[in-house]
């Protein structure tokens, strides 16, 4: 998101990152904000801080026996896969680069997998030529009550259709952890009652930089020794 990789390369700048490292980390907080919305976990905290106890408020659905939809299947996607299907998910999912062979879960095209999918999960890039992957087209086509799961890019949604659908009931809830832009601006998608949301936190644990610092270790070495 920082650097101009095409400037980069056509200057001949060796650009590196660690993709391994927060697969665990960032799948895991999608599985937290899917915990969140389905359990109104959030709101019902804040109301009690509050003063307020009122359990038929937040009646909420078991993740179990659901159907989760992984919009790209990386290693983040493999890794909530996995996590999802020990809980007793059905995994359903699309990839930009089609079926994947070593992958058993079904692939579906990104409309169809909308249709049928009671959460969506998205782990894919921003791309700025096709721009956003999700907006009020997308949005409508999902079942009623589904929830949307963006530990992503920012960009990936429309976040003003987003809040349209939130607002209109199409969607039961989201979790959001990354934002069109950031810090985030946009409060009326960050205090709706129905959207868990963190700031861009996906790989803000003590395991995932301990990774990442020792990938980086292993990148520069590697440069060097070339």
């Amino acid at each position: 998101d920082n650097i101009d990789i095409y400037a980069a390369h056509e200057l001949g700048i060796t650009v590196k990152n660690t993709p391994n490292a927060s697969s665990d980390s960032v799948a895991e907080l999608a599985l937290a904000h899917m915990f969140a919305v389905a359990r109104f976990v959030g709101t019902s905290n804040y109301t009690m801080r509050n003063g307020e106890w009122n359990k038929k408020k937040y009646e909420g659905i078991e993740l179990s026996g659901k159907t989760l939809g992984i919009v790209g299947m990386g290693r983040i996607g493999k890794s909530l896969a996995n996590k999802a299907t020990s809980l007793g998910m059905k995994v359903i999912y699309n990839d930009a680069f089609g079926k994947q062979e070593d992958v058993t879960y079904e692939f579906l095209e990104l409309n169809d997998l909308l249709k049928r999918s009671d959460f969506i999960s998205l782990h894919v890039p921003y791309d700025k030529e096709s721009g956003t992957l999700i907006g009020k087209e997308e949005l409508n086509i999902l079942k009623e009550g589904a929830y949307i799961i963006n530990c992503a890019r920012g960009k990936v949604v429309d976040e003003e259709a987003l809040l349209e659908a939130l607002n209109s009931g199409k969607i039961a809830g989201a979790g959001i952890d990354v934002f069109e832009v950031e810090p985030n601006t946009n409060e009326d998608l960050v205090n709706h009652p129905r959207v868990s949301c963190t700031p861009h936190i996906g790989a803000s644990t003590i395991e995932a930089q301990d990774r990442i610092g020792e990938e980086v270790i292993s990148i520069i070495k590697e440069f060097f020794t070339l």
